[in-house]
């Protein structure tokens, strides 16, 4: 089992991860970075994976175009960030490539569209719901397989993927969300 949580600059390790070495790559980037950065992340993601990439993306900031298929998670009422504008209830999940389908799992879970919940947003400012990440795994890759999200926050794709029987690489550039 590979299951490294590592504490570095994703734009430091990435190019030391060898070609098509991971199945599937789940990440949330920062929001903020601009089109060199994601283009140049890209690149390294399709350079690395085999399977499916998965990277969330606000849609004021989309990731790269054309991904081969749009999801969205609409994400819980809050007054957050209300004061002065309103407030981004969607995020835009972007998919890359197909990897594993298991086709053997009932149909509403292949919408794309997500309404799950946040579970506690304490643990990281940014946290994504475990039960998505769960089903996003579930959905695109099998037990076993290496699972990579090079920007780990609270590391909910690290514990899911290790829940459900898959290898991970975490990367993280704090450790304040271990």
């Amino acid at each position: 089992m590979i299951n490294k949580r590592t504490i570095g600059n994703s734009f430091d390790l990435l190019p030391t991860i060898p070609d098509k070495c991971v199945d599937l790559i789940i990440t949330d980037p920062p929001y903020d970075f601009d089109n060199d950065k994601k283009l140049w992340l890209h690149s390294q993601f399709i350079r690395i994976c085999k399977g499916a990439i998965i990277v969330f993306s606000p849609p004021e900031n989309q990731w790269i175009l054309p991904a081969d298929q749009h999801l969205f998670w609409i994400k819980p009422i809050s007054t957050k960030n209300t004061i002065r504008s309103y407030s981004r209830f969607v995020e835009m999940i972007f998919l890359y490539g197909r990897g594993a389908r298991n086709n053997n799992r009932h149909w509403s879970q292949y919408t794309n569209v997500f309404t799950d919940l946040v579970d506690d947003s304490n643990l990281h400012p940014y946290r994504k719901p475990p039960s998505l990440i769960s089903r996003l795994i579930k959905n695109h890759s099998d037990p076993g397989q290496v699972i990579l999200d090079p920007f780990s926050g609270s590391f909910v794709v690290a514990d899911e993927s290790e829940r459900l029987g898959r290898n991970f690489i975490a990367i993280e550039i704090n450790n304040n969300g271990q």
